[in-house]
């Protein structure tokens, strides 16, 4: 069952596809809706058009995680409102869809009426430092782009040369800076009608790890700042409309509300514009059914289904357009891989501190209860660098608390939305803990000596994981870095599910466990599996004022608890045979074991 039927939210919204091109080829990499109705099966998404041209302000800002229809809703919006600037508007374009059958013509007859400035600066996301770069290079293609709707003759000398100049590439910076409010200007004055004005990624600089300050001192975050909002600003009833694009309403909000613009804010958390971002549980049933693929919708709620966006669960498109393109089949490894970067880029540096956090997401109902800053805020502000906002706004975490969307104050609930974002968590743990032991060959013989009860291998290759790892070197009076350092060792057990702990269900809980399972997880996760897969129960002991015996004592204690706390005391699952019993002692700087096997 969907989580739409689960939470009540099924209503059926009228799922409607467009197939002006025939075929049943599916917009892969594709995000201009032009090109893609030419070629592409779409999802009729038009009635966003409509919630734009009717909203209270003529500046909205509509912010998801990326993969989630941003760019193709905005390429559909400057399509739809654009008038040509060269031969005829195709107006059976948007034929047949819902827009076009909408509002008894009033939607109609702003169709092809305007000039449209679009500027997408995304690209800064991707290149780092070279935010000025980018912005100069858009400002310079729409210049270019748009001169030929700048030929009336009376138009201002001096400004039409200021554009002209940008669209050569020759301007100056102070000329770059302010060449869109001239271009607004010089369109209205030349077509004798307001313009519309649509950004995707304004906040692609902004990001902190991306606004960095260049030889001349400037941050290149306050420089599109200054070149968009400054300009929105100045243009005041010039612009129909603005519409912009991005990951975090932040930036919008806070310029914005400083220039006293009114505004439309679509945040995850609220519920305006929500259907128009990833895709219904019907949406995906009646793609896979365009498909012939009926059979996997299942398979398709449970590792693409999840997110929640103010009254609605829906599905990333861009994940879901992968799945029907590689044969409805469950993601592997190589497919995860670039998710899991994404995952990490998000964070920007993973700790055994945040790690920990992140076991437990990945337990059944596993969730982090954290605030989400998603309104303006300074650049120095704490709610910048918040790693759960961070990843809520990256579509890596979801919550099902969307009330009050403007409280940033209030807890919520953040949990992970489906499989295929579980797995590639799981990847990130996996990865982090290799790296830190510098060597992967000491955590393969650590995971396969844990499974065969080899005494010698688990402690040398503990031995030096925990000198590569330099685990102990913080919190030397705490055991919760050794016991993080056990449980991230045993993601990736082949044959074995994710280790499950027990340290939050009662003070001095440092048992671990690790279950044989017949799921396998992906194709590389049974490389070096064990014909006999028992199950693995650990117990540690810390105690930094030891000496060699009384270390190997810790390690017995240990041991010895799981038998008196009936730790393991269930039947062992399928496909597992037997159990294995591990006893870990630590001081600070070395380990020892004991093993016992039933």
């Amino acid at each position: 069952m969907s989580e739409q039927a689960i939470y009540g939210d099924a209503a059926c919204y009228g799922v409607r596809l467009i197939n002006r091109s025939g075929n049943g080829a599916l917009p892969v990499g594709e995000h201009d809706f032009a090109e893609a109705m030419d070629r592409c099966v779409l999802v009729d998404k038009t009635m966003f058009i409509a919630d734009v041209l009717d909203a209270e302000a003529s500046v909205v800002a509509c912010c998801r995680p990326e993969g989630f229809g941003k760019s193709m809703n905005l390429s559909m919006l400057k399509a739809f409102l654009e008038r040509s600037t060269v031969g005829q508007v195709d107006r059976g374009l948007f034929a047949g869809s819902q827009i076009w059958d909408a509002g008894r013509e009033r939607f109609r007859n702003e169709s092809a009426c305007y000039p449209v400035i679009s500027l997408d600066f995304s690209g800064a996301a991707r290149c780092g430092a070279n935010v000025v770069g980018i912005v100069r290079g858009v400002l310079s293609g729409e210049c270019a782009r748009l001169l030929a709707l700048l030929e009336a003759p009376d138009l201002p000398r001096d400004k039409m040369r200021h554009i002209e100049r940008v669209a050569r590439g020759v301007a100056n910076a102070d000329e770059v800076n302010s060449v869109l409010g001239t271009l607004i200007e010089m369109l209205e004055m030349a077509c004798d009608e307001q313009v519309v004005l649509l950004v995707d990624g304004y906040d692609a600089a902004w990001l902190s790890r991306f606004a960095m300050r260049d030889a001349s001192g400037s941050c290149p975050a306050e420089l599109l700042e200054r070149v968009l909002f400054d300009a929105i600003a100045a243009a005041g009833h010039s612009l129909r409309l603005t519409c912009l694009m991005g990951e975090r309403p932040g930036p919008a909000e806070a310029a914005l509300s400083l220039r006293g613009c009114s505004y439309c804010m679509s945040t995850p958390l609220s519920g305006w514009c929500d259907r128009w971002y990833g895709f219904s549980d019907d949406e995906v049933q009646t793609l896979l059914g365009h498909a012939g693929r009926e059979e996997y919708l299942d398979d398709a709620r449970e590792w693409l289904e999840g997110y929640r966006f103010g009254r609605t669960y829906c599905s990333s498109p861009a994940r879901v357009i992968d799945f029907l393109n590689r044969g409805c089949t469950p993601p592997v490894r190589a497919d995860l891989y670039g998710y899991a970067d994404s995952l990490s880029r998000a964070v920007g540096d993973w700790n055994l501190e945040r790690l920990s956090t992140l076991f437990d997401l990945l337990e059944p109902h596993g969730c982090v209860e954290a605030p989400l800053c998603l309104g303006a805020v300074e650049s120095n502000d704490a709610c910048v660098d918040d790693v759960w906002t961070a990843l809520y706004l990256s579509g890596f975490l979801t919550t099902d608390m969307v009330e009050e969307s403007g409280n940033s104050a209030r807890p919520r609930a953040l949990r992970l939305p489906n499989g295929e974002l579980r797995q590639a968590l799981r990847l990130v743990i996996i990865e982090w803990f290799e790296c830190a032991a510098e060597d992967v060959r000491d955590v393969d013989a650590f995971r396969d000596g844990l499974c065969r009860g080899n005494e010698d291998a688990v402690r040398q290759a503990l031995d030096r994981i925990l000198g590569d790892a330099g685990i102990g070197a913080v919190e030397m009076d705490s055991p919760l870095p050794y016991h993080l350092l056990l449980q991230g060792l045993c993601f990736g057990m082949p044959g074995y599910a994710n280790p499950s702990s027990n340290r939050k269900r009662g003070a001095d809980r440092w048992d671990i466990q690790v279950f044989p399972t017949g799921r396998m997880l992906d194709v590389a996760d049974t490389f070096g599996m064990l014909d006999e897969r028992p199950l693995v129960t650990m117990n540690m002991m810390y105690d930094p004022g030891v000496d060699a015996l009384g270390l190997e004592l810790l390690a017995v204690q240990a041991l010895l608890d799981i038998e008196r706390d009936g730790i393991d005391k269930i039947r062992v699952p399928r496909p597992g045979v037997g159990r294995v019993r591990w006893g870990f002692g630590f001081d600070g700087q070395h380990v020892s074991v004991v093993c016992q096997r039933l």
